[in-house]
């Protein structure tokens, strides 16, 4: 394995979280790169190994997670928090994207249309963001068949 190579982590950090029918705990090892990589793996400074286990939704699990760095940072909690940052705007994203725009139910199977709807919804839901709006249902259900309004706030985005 990957990280037998590897001797004691530099950093590490443990943390538990509940919330939303879930209780994990997780344990962030993060190492000095003295690993064997393959020759293109160029300019990897540290190896992050997660260990995550608990219940969600009253059944157990258990998952192990590597990462890379390319930054020689030495602090297992900083790169907890970028994990956990990363997964929760990927998250917040994908839920605005399935729940309101029903992105997960389309039938489209050309991977370059789906790709161009993906980018619209992306731009649609950053001008509802810049416009100080919220990409929720009544939000798209305000515009929805309506031209106008839509072009106020295109509009409105245009003059900022």
């Amino acid at each position: 394995m990957l990280f037998t190579s590897l001797t004691s982590p530099i950093s590490t950090c443990e943390y538990y979280e509940d919330g939303h029918n879930r209780e994990v705990y997780r344990k962030v090892e993060l190492f000095v790169n003295g690993a064997d990589l393959p020759k293109d793996w160029n300019g990897i400074q540290r190896l992050v190994k997660v260990r995550r286990w608990g219940h969600r939704n009253n059944i157990p699990f258990e998952e192990r997670t590597i990462y890379v760095l390319s930054k020689p940072i030495n602090s297992a909690l900083v790169v907890a928090k970028a994990i956990q940052g990363h997964w929760s705007i990927e998250n917040r994203l994908h839920w605005v994207k399935d729940a309101n725009m029903h992105e997960d139910d389309t039938s489209i199977k050309d991977p370059s249309t789906a790709a161009i709807l993906a980018y619209l919804n992306n731009i649609t839901i950053n001008i509802l963001y810049t416009a100080g709006l919220k990409p929720v249902r009544d939000t798209f259900a305000k515009f929805a068949n309506k031209v106008n309004e839509l072009y106020k706030l295109f509009q409105k985005m245009a003059e900022t």
